[in-house]
């Protein structure tokens, strides 16, 4: 084995290559160390099952469109338990390179958190001296804790948020919908709106994709800004966009959809203008997250189907 493939097999991150059907072709000790898969033969037996949903939903598209992904959180399998890591990837000559960094330094705030609490219990029952220093001690305890959820908080939402757009993701979405169809079993109502971009791939193909990036960006701002508080609005991947109406049945979400499809048409577009085809589904007695997504992706078709720029849904 040459030097290099030496210092790459014990390099301090795990190295993986995947060829474009995501099966493993490589995989340094490291990684391997670091799991408790033996011989894997796919991505997804190093993932815990919610990674492989955000792991399908975002890296595929996003490798395919950039030909690269970066500061993706995924958690692994390990023996010690779950294990959260990131992981950036690149494209080359047909093969995913993906480089992962274990996330340790929340273990390590949380061990400098016991520690300082331990010392400062000692201190407490020490001499009358020792104040000074009990004080200074419990300030970096209260630090240390505030890191803690900060960080806390910034993973939780890292794993909720589209990198591109800053909308919500898939798992968030999914998620949500899952509350939301628990409700309307009881009787609440909730409409669910499937946006898709139309002739997306000719914006990619003429400008590039950075505009098609910045064109994605800007869709998401005027969703945001025409659903405001009526919805939520999520990025379900590649030029497709949801938007949840909770309370709202198939009248008041083909009237957002109008509207939205009208407001997309006519807006001042800084890099592409663009118009898109709307599905609008309701819940449906016995609906899970997954029909109610169908149904509405299939009244998208439809609507494209129509000639685009417009709105379809089961009236």
């Amino acid at each position: 084995m040459k030097i290099v493939e030496q210092q790459l097999d014990r390099a301090p991150c795990g190295y993986l290559v995947l060829d474009q059907e995501l099966r493993v072709v490589e995989m340094n000790s490291t990684l391997r160390n670091l799991t408790s898969v033996e011989n894997p033969q796919h991505i997804h037996d190093l993932l815990t099952i919610a990674s492989r949903m955000y792991f399908q939903t975002y890296f595929t598209p996003s490798i395919k469109m950039h030909g690269t992904v970066n500061e993706m959180f995924l958690t692994l399998k390990s023996a010690a338990g779950h294990m959260p890591v990131l992981m950036n990837a690149v494209e080359q000559n047909g093969l995913y390179e993906c480089a992962l960094m274990q996330m340790s330094v929340r273990g390590e705030y949380e061990k400098e958190l016991l520690l300082a609490k331990r010392n400062a219990e000692k201190i407490n029952r020490e001499t009358v001296e020792a104040y000074e220093k009990l004080q200074h001690l419990m300030s970096e305890v209260e630090s240390k804790q505030q890191q803690l959820i900060d960080l806390n908080s910034t993973l939780q939402q890292l794993s909720i948020t589209d990198s591109l757009t800053g909308l919500k993701n898939r798992r968030y979405l999914e998620e949500r919908l899952h509350d939301f169809l628990l409700q309307a079993q009881n009787g609440r109502k909730v409409a669910l709106l499937i946006l898709d971009i139309d002739y997306f791939k000719q914006v990619n193909d003429t400008y590039g994709h950075q505009i098609g990036d910045a064109v994605l960006q800007e869709l998401a701002w005027h969703l945001e800004t025409k659903v405001g508080a009526a919805g939520i609005v999520a990025r379900l991947g590649g030029e497709e966009f949801v938007v949840v109406m909770p309370d709202s049945g198939i009248e008041e979400g083909l009237a957002m959809a109008d509207s939205l499809c009208k407001h997309i048409e006519a807006a001042d577009w800084m890099h592409v203008p663009i118009t898109v085809s709307i599905g609008v589904a309701v819940y449906a007695l016995g609906d899970e997250v997954g029909s109610l997504l169908s149904r509405a992706d299939s009244f998208l078709y439809k609507a494209k189907a129509n000639g685009r720029n417009c709105v379809f849904g089961n009236e």
